[in-house]
């Protein structure tokens, strides 16, 4: 099972600030009709039915969970769906762009991806990546999941959980990662991104990104169960409740955008 296999089923309604990111970067591609794209880390295929619809050109979309491109491919019957890791992509020289939305962060092999999806650009080619960024990339979630951990209850386990993101120092180290895989480097920038949001909310956006790192097994150098799980996510629940005011929290993310040239 995927990481995002659990959550595949309601990923669109609730990865608010994975759509708003997407959207940012297709302005910053300033994409063109006719152009095609290979969509990397494609979820459940809605970002990718909106880069199809923008361009008009071929447009896949591929994503390691297979829940994810199950529900991609029901969702979205007739558009191209892949269920394959990024660094075992083989494609050569084939897209005029490739986009990678909120994925960059949980490859276990980033210079291995990096290099498929360079790979995969035809020349003149484009790579554009947006992605949470440094290892203090949700500092109120961070926050959030640092207390529930602190709970009686959860501690013991929680001392266990062992970070399971690539996550760079700044935004240098981001910019050398990719020129080392070969692109020029036309846009880079870390931007600080703050919104308000109900409790519900808020809750959605944990559930459909961080709390997977924060609560699957992998990222545990001892075994944990369903118990935990939920103990630990509805902890982390409380403590948004306990944040709240007058019914609403503010959630921040440092988010790196960049585009990166296959000349």
């Amino acid at each position: 099972m995927g990481v995002f296999d659990p959550v595949s089923g309601d990923y669109r309604a609730k990865s608010v600030v994975q759509r708003k990111a997407a959207d940012r970067l297709m302005d910053l591609l300033d994409l063109k009709p006719g152009k095609s794209v290979l969509d990397v880390g494609c979820g459940p295929g809605h970002i990718t039915a909106e880069l199809a619809r923008r361009t008009g050109g071929r447009v896949v979309g591929a994503d390691i969970s297979e829940g994810m491109i199950e529900k991609a491919r029901s969702s979205h019957p007739g558009m191209e769906f892949r269920c394959v890791a990024a660094e075992d992509l083989d494609y050569e020289e084939e897209f005029d762009v490739v986009f990678c939305n909120s994925t960059l962060q949980w490859f276990g092999n980033a210079v291995g991806a990096i290099s498929a999806m360079y790979q995969a650009l035809a020349r003149p080619g484009r790579l554009g990546v947006c992605c949470p960024a440094t290892p203090d990339f949700a500092p109120w979630f961070n926050t959030m999941v640092a207390r529930a951990g602190e709970r009686a209850d959860l501690a013991p386990t929680w001392a266990h959980w062992c970070n399971p993101w690539f996550q760079l120092p700044g935004l240098d180290q981001y910019r050398t990662l990719f020129e080392r895989c070969g692109f020029a480097t036309t846009h880079a920038a870390i931007e600080v991104e703050t919104s308000e949001h109900t409790v519900e909310e808020a809750y959605g956006i944990y559930i459909t990104g961080a709390a997977r790192g924060f609560v699957d097994g992998a990222a545990y150098d001892v075994e944990i169960g369903d118990d935990y799980v939920e103990a630990f996510n509805r902890a982390v629940r409380e403590e948004m409740e306990t944040d709240a005011r007058d019914g609403l929290v503010t959630v921040s993310f440092n988010r790196l955008y960049y585009i990166g040239l296959k000349k």
